[in-house]
């Protein structure tokens, strides 16, 4: 009995391991690699174009005596001035292309989605416009007004963001730096001008502030390229003074400019030195 149990169990080792040499053999399987997440760490530098338009046209005051020669708030094309709203008009400044440098950093949590930067812009800009006095004695040759914003501009501003993977939605605000420049001009003493002439300049370094936001996508590992609206809010009165000459002289003559703020667009591209990527399992 006992030998017929150790035969049959014999068997059912063979015949096991003769269906075990027959299952096929499972392959090998690599691991799939992590998925790399983009991180938007690290400072760049880029480049951008884009265009510029006024928000209002420029509030302009036929300018007033400070005194002298002439009493204290007398308009220099009294008394057309005194008879038409307080002196007071507007003109239009024409629309600019910008263009400029970028020089950044950023700064992303490695498990978070929210982005910090600081970011300073520069470049060229210039939106001119002038018009005719229309209190002018010579109405159409006699006071021009004029005001240009530019030939440059800079911006220093904080960013913050959202980033989903390689797209980062952003919201900026900062300080601005622009030269502003803005003129009265009368040459003309020959009726039926008046017998006064008048060269009337301001011209300086403005500070401002700025706000806005744009869109941002990695396309590459150190490549970006961005959109933008930013706001430069430019608002603010400019005292425009001069002397006045021939029958003018012994008077000086102040008249407000009021510019306001500046809408722009651009769109840019973006070198990112370095920065790291996380391998996310």
């Amino acid at each position: 009995m006992k030998k017929l149990a150790f035969t049959l169990a014999a068997l059912a080792a063979l015949t096991g391991s003769a269906v075990a040499a027959d299952m096929p053999v499972k392959a090998y399987t690599k691991a799939p690699p992590p998925i790399v997440a983009y991180n938007w760490t690290g400072c760049y530098v880029g480049g951008y174009a884009g265009g510029a338009v006024q928000s209002r046209a420029v509030q302009a005051q036929d300018p007033s005596s400070t005194g002298g020669t002439f009493p204290a708030g007398t308009f220099y094309n009294s008394p057309f001035a005194n008879a038409g709203n307080g002196g007071a008009f507007g003109y239009d400044m024409q629309g600019s292309a910008i263009g400029g440098g970028t020089l950044g950093c950023n700064w992303q949590g490695p498990s978070s989605p929210f982005v910090l930067g600081l970011e300073a812009e520069g470049g060229y800009m210039r939106l001119r416009g002038s018009a005719i006095d229309p209190y002018s004695v010579g109405f159409g040759s006699d006071t021009v007004a004029t005001t240009k914003v530019g030939d440059w501009y800079a911006v220093l501003a904080g960013r913050a963001g959202y980033a989903w993977d390689r797209t980062l939605l952003y919201v900026k605000g900062g300080v601005g730096f622009a030269d502003v420049k803005s003129s009265v001009i009368d040459a003309c003493t020959t009726a039926p001008c008046g017998g006064g002439t008048l060269n009337a300049t301001s011209s300086d370094t403005r500070a401002f502030w700025v706000v806005g936001g744009g869109i941002e996508y990695a396309f590459a590992a150190n490549w970006t390229v961005k959109g933008e609206y930013l706001y430069l809010g430019l608002d603010n009165n400019y005292s425009v003074c001069g002397a006045g000459g021939a029958s003018a002289a012994g008077s000086a003559f102040c008249g407000n400019h009021n510019v306001e703020g500046i809408h722009t667009g651009k769109i840019g591209i973006n070198y990112k030195f370095g920065g790291p990527i996380v391998a996310r399992y």
